[in-house]
């Protein structure tokens, strides 16, 4: 089943890749390999199942000269060695509650960029906009030293967040969502 479906997304993302002429900056896939606490697969089982159908996927969009971002939830910390292996590009999104995000940039930021981290389970439904702000300025001040640090949330902004918390995330983009 799972060669079935790598031959089937690979078949179709070359025929876009080529019907776009060079005018994809950026490869978006994803699978969620972790949970809230880990993986929800072992190492052992991601390297058996799952991971050379990931590199084919990644060394087709290289082909055609574009960088690949990865989606995944949850605590993947442990397949991230692997995912550098594969030639991941960007690793989207970085969980917070999940993650150590410091030694995600220390151990992996020279080889890996990052994208997320702004925390959508507790700051910004629960939080004030001072709260915001100021987890924007931590993500900066951790993931952003050296480059290769794409602010935004950890998922999809929802309902539970106050209107305020998201005017003042967008604020705090324009403000310290750029390097110096």
């Amino acid at each position: 089943i799972i060669e079935h479906i790598t031959a089937y997304y690979s078949d179709y993302n070359e025929r876009v890749f080529k019907a776009a002429e060079g005018n994809i900056d950026i490869f978006f896939m994803g699978d969620d390999m972790g949970t809230q606490h880990g993986l929800w697969v072992s190492v052992d089982m991601y390297r058996r199942f799952f991971k050379e159908n990931f590199r084919r996927h990644i060394e087709l969009a290289h082909r055609y000269g574009l960088k690949v971002m990865y989606h995944t939830c949850g605590n993947v910390t442990d397949l991230i060695p692997d995912f550098i292996e594969c030639g991941l590009d960007v690793l989207q999104s970085l969980q917070p509650a999940a993650m150590d995000l410091a030694k995600l940039k220390r151990e992996y930021g020279a080889d890996l960029a990052f994208q997320g981290g702004i925390d959508i389970q507790h700051t910004m439904p629960k939080g004030s906009p001072s709260d915001v702000v100021e987890e924007v300025r931590s993500r900066a001040r951790t993931l952003g030293p050296g480059g290769g640090y794409i602010f935004g949330t950890a998922h999809n902004l929802l309902p539970d967040v106050p209107t305020e918390n998201a005017v003042a995330l967008f604020d705090a983009y324009l403000e310290d969502g750029r390097y110096r």
